[in-house]
């Protein structure tokens, strides 16, 4: 399933699973607990590449969208507003700075994933 993908960015912050966030480690955020410390294969259709990664922070915009990511559910950001009544921008994952890079990406765009 292809996804929006944002840049996490935040370098220098912690994450939920306590990671400092730097250039250097491969990992994304995805909208439940239960996936923190999963590695995932993320891959960009516009150009082919992907890259593999570990979750290590929650998110973006929700914290338990289990729907989506073990059952197959749509991202429920892309309803445009978040379980806490925040507006979103439809995302349904995060790329740290590095698989970013490894995906060559411009711009927020579609990705798909998978757990490995």
């Amino acid at each position: 399933m292809k996804v929006l993908a944002t840049r996490e960015g935040l370098v220098g912050q912690l994450t939920a699973s306590g990671y400092r966030i730097d250039r250097y480690v491969s990992f994304v955020a995805l909208p439940a607990e239960k996936a923190l410390h999963r590695f995932v294969r993320v891959s960009n259709p516009q150009n082919g590449t992907s890259a593999y990664a570990e979750v290590l922070d929650v998110g973006p915009w929700n914290t338990e969208d289990d729907a989506y990511v073990f059952a197959g559910a749509r991202p429920q950001a892309e309803s445009g507003t978040d379980t806490r009544g925040r507006t979103t921008n439809g995302a349904g994952i995060d790329l740290g700075e590095r698989v970013w890079n490894e995906l060559h990406m411009i711009d927020n765009s579609d990705v798909s994933w998978e757990f490995i």
